[in-house]
């Protein structure tokens, strides 16, 4: 993994960690079902942003890699099968 990729995904992902156990604290003390769901879409679009760096490095090593060295179906294969997953 690429290492600006790796130092921020792991960045967002110790926020990701902190905002949890932010929501576990809210529920075991009943806050407001609202400001709840606020924090977990909040959370939401973390991970979707830990998500697309990960794309990210994927497309910049492995998929580059596997076009140089002529997989062009594999690379296709997995961009696709990437594509499927987010549009659900």
């Amino acid at each position: 993994m690429k290492k600006d990729i790796k130092k921020s995904a792991k960045r967002r992902l110790a926020i990701v960690a902190g905002q949890v156990r932010g929501i576990e604290d809210m529920v075991a003390n009943e806050k407001y079902c609202v400001d709840i769901i606020t924090q977990i879409e909040a959370i939401r679009e973390a991970l979707s942003g830990v998500g697309d760096l990960i794309l990210q490095n994927h497309l910049e090593t492995h998929i580059t890699h596997q076009i140089k060295h002529g997989d062009e179906k594999k690379a296709s294969a997995e961009i696709l099968k990437i594509y499927k997953l987010k549009s659900k």
